[in-house]
């Protein structure tokens, strides 16, 4: 095989054994991310009433989390570019450990918020990490697929995170949750540094001394033969700057209009995920309503996805992003009023996951394709870090609008809006016009007109 066309061939062949390992091992990573979420959600009543903090301290632990997932997204997994993704990976899965620990032995607010910080910013920067790998070692047959599990992974582990330790949580006080969470992450440090591979257009693209051994040890384990020279990197897209494409030319407006579209996105998640098992807490006077609602929010949400899975290779892509958030936006209202009609308020926050997290699914499968390889890092984490921006103002967004005592029913309504609104974003933005198998064709033109004027 010509060593031009190595990258290529791993669109087009079919999967070896090494690359589904690669996406097992990544997807316990982002498992890390849904049970993060759980513990802010599940938690929250022992927190306040340890802490004995209000509402809107509440929901600064919550956004504390989400800043670090921005620093995380935004300024640590660029630099996947220069030291390598799995590198990378490897610095996210140690800071959520440190985060974890940091919060298990917190005994004050402040320090409480600094861990969840910690924490997040590993997240944010595993999540960026991941996504990336996923768009280089799975095929493209596959990756629509890849990319919806992917979703599901955070579900599932709010699902953990609710069933088997909320519970615990309730009997042993809610620090166990953080101690939990960090045997977790220490538990991820080992496959990331042992499994998870590098990515091979990094390897092509540094041109270090070891770079060649590297990449043909990484060619043999997904079965195909060795190359006697790198890939040239004219033909990875060079650019003065990951920067510069994804701010120029004809990427601008896809960067511009999935930011805006996940930030508006992700404002109404956090603020359902965040307040939603929490209100039902206080309407029912029963700390433990959370993490049973949180278990029937995962419910919902791994079933959307895994819908979303089988069905984004037929569906346009685009079209079900938009239609799955409109149906969010009812369902978020609706769910305010659960307490006070004939409506259980787990099948509504089950049926209201089940939308979110297929709505999570359309964005992580639209998203990184927009950019080229070179870039592709870095126009992923611009994306998502800004666009979760929308998530750090939501749980304290949140917290000051019950602490001031505003309608709760108004409330849910009023984070409705922002779904409705991205949804008409996201058709207009009609990212799933570029196939997966064209994918770097449908990159590199704007690329390189980008880089010559």
């Amino acid at each position: 095989m010509a060593t031009e066309n190595v990258l290529e061939s791993l669109k087009t062949r079919r999967m070896s054994p090494m690359q589904y390992v690669t996406v097992i091992v990544g997807l316990a990573l982002v498992v890390l991310d849904g049970y993060d979420i759980a513990i802010t959600s599940f938690a929250s009543p022992f927190i306040a009433a340890g802490l004995h903090i209000n509402p809107t301290r509440l929901g600064l632990v919550g956004s504390g989390a989400l800043v670090g997932l921005f620093i995380g997204t935004v300024v640590i997994a660029p630099f996947g570019d220069k030291i390598g993704r799995r590198n990378t990976a490897i610095f996210g899965a140690v800071l959520v450990a440190a985060g974890m620990g940091i919060s298990t032995y917190a005994s004050t607010f402040g320090l409480l918020a600094f861990g969840r910080l910690v924490a997040g910013a590993g997240i944010g920067t595993l999540i960026a990490s991941v996504a990336v790998i996923f768009s280089e070692f799975v095929s493209s047959k596959a990756y629509a697929v890849v990319m919806a599990l992917y979703a599901a992974a955070i579900p599932l582990g709010t699902l953990i995170g609710s069933q088997w330790i909320g519970p615990v949580v309730a009997k042993h006080g809610w620090h166990v949750a953080f101690g939990l969470g960090t045997v977790a992450a220490l538990a991820c440090i080992p496959l990331t540094v042992f499994l998870l591979p590098e990515s091979l257009a990094y390897l092509a693209i540094s041109r270090k001394a070891d770079a060649l051994k590297r990449f043909n040890k990484t060619l043999r384990r997904v079965g195909i033969a060795p190359v006697p020279e790198l890939p040239r990197a004219e033909n990875l897209i060079p650019v003065k700057t990951p920067v510069t494409v994804v701010l120029k030319g004809s990427l601008l407006r896809s960067t511009v209009l999935s930011t805006v579209g996940y930030f508006l996105f992700m404002l109404a998640f956090y603020f359902a995920t965040n307040w939603a098992p929490n209100y039902m807490a206080a309407v029912t006077h029963n700390p433990l309503t959370a993490p049973h609602l949180m278990t029937w929010y995962s419910v919902g949400g791994i079933i959307g996805v895994a819908l979303f899975a089988v069905l984004a290779q037929r569906i346009n892509l685009a079209l079900a992003t938009a239609v799955l958030l409109v149906a969010s936006a009812v369902l978020l209202g609706v769910f305010g009023h659960a307490a006070t009609v004939q409506v259980t308020p787990y099948l509504a926050i089950a049926a209201l996951s089940f939308f979110l997290s297929a709505a999570t699914g359309g964005f992580y499968s639209i998203v990184p394709r927009l950019y080229p390889e070179k870039a592709r890092s870095t126009g992923y984490g611009l994306v998502i870090g800004i666009g979760r921006v929308g998530g750090i103002v939501a749980p304290t967004l949140g917290g000051y609008f019950f602490t001031d005592k505003v309608d709760p029913q108004l409330t849910f309504w009023v984070f409705a809006i922002p779904l409705v609104l991205s949804a008409v974003v996201v058709l207009a933005l009609r990212a799933d016009k570029r196939s997966p198998a064209g994918d770097e064709a449908a990159v590199t033109a704007p690329a390189v007109a980008t880089t010559q004027g």
